[in-house]
């Protein structure tokens, strides 16, 4: 291939079912390698809800709903001449996986949880690195969190001694575990002078705003969060925050969001919990010294430049593949994934 710019294909979705993580992350991608000079088609069954921003600069292609990516993925991306492919799956096929690579089309996984699907490139998306993942084909650990732009070079948070302002945010996704910490809140006499700040995902434009939820996480004092996209973001700005898993692939990383001194992580699964976010709010409302120490510490952990990180490494590896004649795409095409 040896080229200094090629054409990238992101295949990822998101709205209040799945959530809107993986549109989030792969759209700071997509900025940085637009920003590098490559070309970018983003491969969408929910195409309202990249960022519009984006959308403007890049190419997309609408799927059906009901399009069979086993079948039509491959053929796809050889039709729009794509490189490689960035795939960032709810759930990741370890066949269709195969199925890319034998058609020459190199590929890179977004995720933590591939299901032993093999890629050129692996993309992990989590505070800390696994030591026993350090080879030349995994990004890991925070300097290689997903983020858009800005979330780079943010100024030291300045952390007020008394919290006037509460960020609730659970995500993209619908969740009964919302109401459940605002029954907990309830009557709070702590919260009386505090402002919530609640962000429901049925209440969110269709199109992501280009910068997620950064206005909301720079003017507010203490957050709770899904332990997702967001909580990578809150550390970029160094807000204290509560990480709440609320699917089971969040709780490695708010476990190391706690572990490292970022935050306070509370299990929704745990028995007593609604006491626990109670005692666990009232207790950071007037800690400045804790919610500093959280706020130094995640802007020492994320610095926001992930992305840009990735899109090199990834147009260096890229470049030197080698180039696929298309009789063996054609080839490729031809056979089913296995």
């Amino acid at each position: 291939m040896n080229r200094q710019a090629a054409s990238l294909a992101i295949r990822a979705d998101g709205d209040t079912r799945l959530g809107l993580g993986h549109v989030m992350r792969c759209a700071a991608l997509a900025d940085a390698l637009v920003g590098a000079g490559h070309r970018v088609i983003w491969l969408s069954r929910t195409p309202d809800a990249i960022p519009a921003e984006l959308a403007a600069r890049i190419e997309i292609s609408a799927m059906a709903p009901d399009t069979v990516e086993a079948d039509s993925l491959v053929p796809a991306l050889a039709a729009l001449r794509a490189d490689g492919l960035i795939g960032d799956w709810q759930a990741t096929d370890p066949a269709l996986c195969r199925h890319v690579r034998r058609a020459g089309i190199w590929l890179a996984l977004v995720g933590n949880h591939l299901a032993g699907a093999e890629a050129d490139i692996v993309i992990h998306q989590r505070f800390a690195a696994d030591t026993a993942d350090d080879t030349a084909g995994i990004c890991d650990g925070a300097a290689h969190l997903l983020l858009s732009p800005g979330y780079a070079d943010l100024p030291v948070r300045a952390v007020k001694p008394e919290v006037k302002r509460l960020l609730i945010s659970l995500g993209g996704s619908e969740t009964a575990i919302l109401d459940r910490v605002l029954d907990a809140l309830r009557g709070m006499p702590e919260l009386a002078p505090v402002e919530l700040d609640v962000r429901r995902a049925g209440a969110r434009a269709t199109a992501l705003p280009d910068t997620g939820l950064l206005d909301a996480l720079c003017a507010a004092d203490l957050a709770i969060l899904a332990a997702g996209t967001t909580l990578h973001e809150a550390a970029a700005t160094g807000l204290a925050a509560i990480a709440l898993p609320i699917t089971g692939n969040q709780s490695d990383r708010a476990r190391q969001y706690q572990a490292l001194g970022l935050g306070v992580s509370l299990d929704p699964t745990e028995s007593g919990f609604e006491t626990r976010v109670r005692e666990t709010v009232a207790g950071l409302l007037n800690a400045a010294e804790q919610r500093q120490s959280f706020s130094a510490a995640g802007q020492a952990t994320v610095d926001g430049h992930g992305a840009r990180r990735v899109a090199a490494r990834i147009g260096a590896m890229i470049s030197r593949a080698p180039e696929q004649p298309d009789a063996s795409l054609s080839t490729a095409i031809a056979g089913p994934p296995s």
